[in-house]
């Protein structure tokens, strides 16, 4: 007969080759879910499967994995000691889980501990059921259910090895349907009922999971920023911290900013996207999260805006830029709101953020450019940074002329340093409109007496210094016209009115009982 012929084979072969084709046949077996076949080939030759194949699944490891349920039924019976045998870091409760819950069933009923875990990832059925299995939705619920209701209930905070509790991989699990690698396609409903059901029953000391925020890992790998809204308000409410860290250190709103230092995100956003990503920030800034935090010591959020703006002037398509800079203004602007601290140090080679505007215009490509550049140091001023800080900038200015001369050295004002930037971009001063004025003009209209006169003393007396030319003349004629001009009482009352209210108009200004053509001009320093 045919078997007896297979039989003769494996006995000629069995010390070259052991019995590939008998095991062929018990995974063909079990892949018909065929008890009698089975039955009969793990009977042959005193069991095979213990013999030669000591060093395969069990079967019942085997039957689980491949979803045979007669077959599980009867190894079930058969084979009682295979429930608790680990192979390959799996139980068979472990397969179990990843097909009906009639397998789950059958083995809890045979007395399988609900309570193992997988030996190197630490993974609790609870990680295997949303990150193994390939379930819908409505089976996943199913199943968790009936884990919480035979012994999981106490796991449900567990973390495997990298910090991840199971609410952290449902959020991954989530991902995972959003990259669309083959899972069933979950909904925006199914996540946020699922997270909901997690929380009720017991998973709401995992939100702050000390070293690995749920609300982090909400924003680390949820795509669609409507659902991270929607996940990010119910973890709040439901006692999440906005400045606990996740797994690489980082604050919550850090992991949603700093994706913005590389162009390609906002040249991907849709108006939608922003607005809901606007509302992540707002909803992480009114639960308390820190705007002045910072990401491995260095990097704040100011960096990234800033940054993000310098990088955007670069670009070539002038609506695109328009638009990314219309979104990176109301970001900063809602953080400002919120308590950014505009005057804080930047780096060791950069003193202010105002600096930092001011280094914008190396990159200014177009005269029109100047525009964003202005835009953003107007924003900043009203918001309490300051315009009359002396900076030390001789690295800045050593390849001035007039380097070498100490007294440009030692009074080295915000203005000064953009005069002395400007002065070397042939392209902006030989500019028609003028538009490098704008941002002269700005700080002239919002420093304070004594430190504006002084530098424009120290520039008037360096630009009579220089040789005239094309080069000077513009700068020259700016400069001496209004060093020699005082500023009018109304403007020195709005410098005034600037200072008393903490040098944030934009923060204080709606609460003055003033009409709205007041406020205005209080607001934007318009001679």
């Amino acid at each position: 007969s045919a078997i007896q012929q297979e039989e003769n084979c494996i006995e000629r072969d069995s010390r070259d080759r052991p019995s590939s084709k008998l095991q062929s046949a018990i995974y063909y077996a079990l892949d018909g879910d065929q008890v009698t076949i089975l039955t009969m080939l793990a009977q042959r030759s005193e069991d095979p499967w213990n013999g030669i194949f000591r060093a395969r699944k069990p079967l019942l490891h085997a039957a689980c994995e491949r979803g045979a349920w007669r077959c599980t039924q009867f190894l079930v019976t058969e084979r009682t000691d295979e429930i608790h045998i680990l192979k390959d870091e799996y139980y068979p409760i472990h397969y179990a889980v990843l097909h009906d819950s009639k397998f789950l069933e059958l083995l809890i009923n045979a007395g399988a501990d609900t309570t193992v875990r997988t030996c190197t990832q630490q993974m609790t059925l609870l990680h295997v059921v949303l990150l193994v299995a390939h379930k819908s939705a409505e089976d996943t619920v199913s199943t968790i259910r009936l884990l919480l209701d035979h012994g999981c209930k106490e796991l449900i905070n567990t973390p495997d090895s990298l910090g991840n509790t199971p609410l952290h991989a449902l959020i991954v699990r989530y991902a995972l349907e959003e990259a669309q690698y083959g899972y069933d396609k979950w909904n925006k409903w199914d996540v946020l009922h699922l997270v909901r059901y997690l929380i009720q029953s017991g998973a709401r000391q995992s939100i702050n999971h000390a070293g690995n925020s749920a609300v982090a890992c909400v924003l680390r790998h949820v795509r669609d920023w409507d659902v991270c809204y929607e996940l990010l308000n119910m973890l709040l409410h439901e006692g999440g911290d906005p400045n606990m860290v996740g797994r690489d250190g980082s604050v919550p709103l850090m992991v949603c900013l700093v994706p913005l230092i590389n162009k390609d995100p906002l040249h991907h956003f849709t108006h939608s996207m922003k607005v809901c990503y606007l509302n992540c920030i707002r909803i992480l800034l009114k639960e308390g999260a820190n705007p002045n935090c910072s990401y491995r010591a260095n990097l704040t959020p100011l960096h990234v805006l800033v940054f993000t703006v310098s990088e955007n002037i670069t670009l070539n398509c002038d609506v695109q830029k328009e638009l990314n800079f219309e979104f990176i203004k109301n970001l900063l602007i809602l953080l400002l709101t919120h308590g950014l601290d505009p005057n804080v140090r930047v780096s060791n080679r950069t003193q202010h953020i105002l600096q930092s505007c001011m280094d914008m215009i190396q990159n200014v490509r177009d005269c029109k450019d100047i525009h964003y550049v202005y835009d953003l140091t107007l924003t900043l001023v009203q918001y309490g940074a300051n315009p009359d800080l002396s900076l030390n900038m001789s690295e800045a200015i050593k390849n001035h002329p007039l380097h070498l001369q100490s007294i440009w050295k030692t009074k080295n004002y915000i203005l000064y340093y953009y005069i002395m930037l400007i002065s070397r971009k042939e392209n902006l001063i030989m500019d028609p409109n003028m538009s490098f004025s704008k941002i002269i003009m700005l700080f002239y209209l919002i420093m304070q007496h004594k430190p504006l006169f002084e530098c424009l003393k120290i520039l008037h007396t360096q630009q009579l210094s220089l040789v005239p030319g094309k080069m000077t003349e513009p700068l020259t004629c700016i400069i001496r016209d209004l060093y020699k001009r005082p500023r009018s009482l109304k403007q020195i009352c709005r410098v005034k009115i600037h200072n008393c209210l903490g040098r944030k108009p934009g923060l204080f200004i709606n609460k003055l009982n003033l009409p709205n053509q007041l406020k205005d001009y209080l607001l934007s320093f318009e001679p």
